[in-house]
Order: structure tokens, then sequence, then C-alpha cells
């Protein structure tokens, strides 16, 4: 998805794009709901967190989307790893959750990373790092959102919400921005939509038959594919200052699983038989 946003970037307009890209789940998914459910298909519980999760999660996309404009492909993708340790910050302010000192650590050690990598104002122009960290941020609130509400709702009507919110709002301002697609745009933008909706439900799957704690690593996979793409479409590997950046994040990353496997396995060797 991301190399494809990047490839469409080049030539078709942005915002153009990402509402292609949430109208289509919304369609799909909402057609899907109204088979199954009937007319209460998108019933859900506390409207005003789902409007704001659908708020947060396009204008993540929206700000990805000009990072990906401004910067190389696996450059944009690692901010996507400090995100978990913006939520470990902003969960102690939302959700009430107290981060033991290994989630701030990564903290630190995933925002050092991320400058390392980006280094704004020095290689890549400024709007591109500063609209990544704003893209890790908003999404970070998105997560912080969906757990507030995760237990009140199925997984399927949160998916439909975050999507239809966003569809919806660029809608309004679709004519300000829309342009007919040509050529191979249309498969791309097709391919974006079907691809983000399809994603997310396997995300969803993910954590439904796992936790966290042992789906975590499998995020890395990211800058391997991000590696990979940045390659073979666009010509770019990562640079010297992107790996040790990476490896600062890969750091926090493996320090907040270390802890939380630690905590784990306490709960569970104390947890009688």
């Amino acid at each position: 998805m991301d190399a494809a946003a990047k490839w469409l970037g080049q030539t078709y307009p942005l915002l153009a794009g990402v509402w292609i890209r949430y109208l289509i789940p919304t369609v799909l998914l909402g057609g899907y709901l109204i088979a199954k459910k009937g007319r209460h298909f998108a019933h859900a519980a506390r409207p005003k967190i789902q409007i704001a999760r659908g708020i947060t999660l396009v204008t993540s996309t929206a700000f990805f989307w000009l990072a990906l404009a401004n910067l190389p492909l696996v450059e944009a993708a690692v901010v996507s790893f400090v995100c978990p340790t913006i939520v470990v910050l902003l969960s102690s302010f939302v959700l009430n959750e107290r981060p033991a000192r290994a989630h701030w650590i990564a903290l630190v050690l995933g925002f050092v990373g991320v400058l390392i990598a980006l280094r704004p104002g020095l290689t890549h122009t400024g709007i591109g790092a500063f609209a990544a960290l704003a893209s890790a941020t908003f999404y970070a609130t998105y997560i912080v959102l969906t757990r507030k509400v995760a237990g009140e709702v199925d997984a399927l009507p949160l998916l439909f919400h975050s999507n239809a919110v966003g569809a919806l709002l660029l809608t309004v301002a679709s004519p300000a921005f829309f342009q007919l697609p040509q050529g191979l745009e249309w498969p791309l933008l097709i391919g974006i939509g079907t691809f983000g909706l399809f994603g997310h439900w396997c995300m969803i799957r993910a954590y439904a038959l796992a936790t966290a704690t042992a789906l975590a690593p499998f995020m890395y996979v990211q800058l391997a594919f991000s590696t990979f793409w940045g390659w073979l479409v666009f010509n770019r590997l990562p640079d010297s200052f992107t790996l040790v950046g990476v490896a600062f994040i890969l750091a926090g990353g493996f320090v907040a699983l270390r802890y939380e496997r630690g905590r784990a396995a306490s709960v569970a060797s104390a947890t009688p038989e």
C-alpha cells in the first residue's frame, strides 16, 4: 500500500487518493454488514469516540501520504515503528495506564531513532519529517481511542466506522480536489482501498487469536518489505543514517517487548493450574 501510494502521489492529488482509499472499504464493508445485520448494521456505542477515531485515522493517512511524497519509502515507513511508544505516552494520560520504566526507555530510543533516520532540516525537506511524525501521533491517538471502545462493540462495526467517517468527511470536500483517475491510477487506487480493508481485517483477526506481545515482532517485517519495494520500484536503498535510526527504534521495541514477555511469564507462573 505504501509503495502504491508513493507511486500514485507522483500524478494524482493526495486528498483525492485518500478519499478513494477510504471510500472503497466503506462501500465494501458497509454492503457486507447491511446484508449480515440489516438496517442496524452500523450501531456502536459512544458515537463521539467513533467519530474521533475516524478523524484521527484519516488525518494520519493524509499526513503519511504527504510524508511519502517528500521522503524515500523506507524513511517514511520507519516512523511506524515509533507509533507504539507514542501509544504508551498517550495511554498514560487518556487511559490512566502507568507506563513502566522500560516503556519510557523505548519511547526515548524510538524518538532518537526517528530523528536520526529522518534528520529533519538536513537531508530531507522539513515537511516530510513533520508529516511523518504527525502521522504517527494521529495513528497512536486512533489506537488509544480504539482501546477505549474495543470491548463494547464488534470488530467489524469498529472497522466500518473508522473508514466511513473519513470517507464522509472527504466526500463533502471532494468537489474541491477530485480528479478522475487515468490509466494505471485506477488499479492502484482500487488496490490500495481493497488492501487497506483486508489488511486491517487481518490485523483484527490476528489480535483476536494471539497476544499483542506475541505479535509485536512481526511489525518489523514491514521494514523488509519497505526496503524491497523502495529498491524495486524507486531504486532506493536505506542509507547509513536510516539504518542507525532503525537500530535505535528496534532497540526500543525489544526493550518493551522483553519487559512485556517477562511480565506475562510472571503472571502465568503465579496463576494456579
